[in-house]
């Protein structure tokens, strides 16, 4: 990144981690000078997954003007869990699905095939989409392999227990 900028003619002073840049912005407009505030910022991304805990409280300087302070009490993280890992989760459901069809039996594994397993992955992100609102969707793959359509109805609630050992994390980088 350092070397981007640069390549543009930017002076790079300091980087921020994303969840800092976060806090500092929320307490822009947040000046209370009563009490202080402990927030949790959680921040799951693609990939990873990012949780810090930030203190706001008001400073006094010596010509007694108030300034927010933003302090960052911990910060946790888990690597490898993200929105993809529930992308794989949907695409293992919808591969099952299409390899327990009667026009599949002794058949090799769709997940062997590399287009059709992008097609299933480019259908999980708008399932997740439409469950994300919806206890259910239908399903349907228009000739995913070998002419064979894949269609087949999904709840939230399936969903939802197929991804529990993911659920089992989300809480752990607040830990």
């Amino acid at each position: 990144m350092i070397d981007a900028a640069e390549l543009v003619g930017l002076n790079v002073i300091q980087l921020v981690h994303e969840n800092s840049a976060a806090a500092v912005m929320y307490g822009i407009d947040r000046m209370d000078t009563e009490e202080d505030l402990n927030v949790l910022i959680y921040n799951m991304g693609g990939r990873d997954t990012e949780v810090s805990v930030v203190r706001y409280s008001a400073m006094t300087d010596s010509k007694n003007k108030t300034y927010e302070y933003v302090e960052i009490m911990g910060e946790g993280y888990d690597e490898s869990l993200g929105g993809m890992e529930f992308d794989h989760v949907l695409v293992g459901i919808m591969a099952d699905k299409f390899n327990g069809m009667k026009e599949r039996k002794d058949k090799p594994d769709i997940r062997t095939v590399p287009r059709a397993m992008k097609r299933l992955y480019k259908e999980a992100s708008g399932v997740k989409d439409i469950l994300s609102a919806n206890k259910l969707i239908n399903i349907k793959v228009s000739e995913l392999y070998d002419y064979v359509t894949l269609s087949f109805e999904l709840t939230r609630v399936d969903y939802e227990a197929a991804c529990s050992h993911l659920f089992e994390r989300v809480a752990a980088p607040i830990h």
